[in-house]
């Protein structure tokens, strides 16, 4: 019985360690993807700020499991709002549409694999 909860326990550990990477790396990729994040300044290259900017925003998940504060706001609903947002302005930012409904569908798959991972959690407290 010892042996059921240890790897329940380790089971739900790696779902919330796929979660976290579902919730943070395809916005970070597709971000990567749009926008350079060195930028030539002259004889000088800088760090582009609207990619760190997104990239930021990418990482929130990974802010809120370091501080363990993933009840509010959620993240999903966070990349829904901004999904919203870039389409309606989709003219002026149609790379923004894009990142911002990959931000979208990652996180709520990897609030769902919390989801479950929590459940686990608990039926294994039991």
């Amino acid at each position: 019985m010892k042996k059921l909860r240890n790897n329940q326990k380790s089971v739900n550990k790696a779902l919330h360690i796929l979660a976290l990477l579902t919730c943070v790396l395809p916005p970070a990729i597709c971000t990567a993807m749009y926008f350079p994040l060195w930028q030539s300044g002259g004889a000088e290259v800088v760090l582009a700020g609207g990619g760190v900017l997104i990239l930021t925003l990418c990482a929130v998940p990974l802010f809120k499991a370091i501080r363990r504060l993933m009840s509010s706001p959620a993240s999903y609903v966070m990349w829904l709002a901004a999904f919203i947002l870039f389409f309606c302005l989709s003219k002026i930012a149609e790379q923004m549409t894009v990142i911002s409904f990959v931000g979208f569908v990652s996180n709520l798959l990897g609030a769902l694999m919390f989801r479950i991972a929590r459940r686990g959690e608990a039926e294994n407290e039991e």
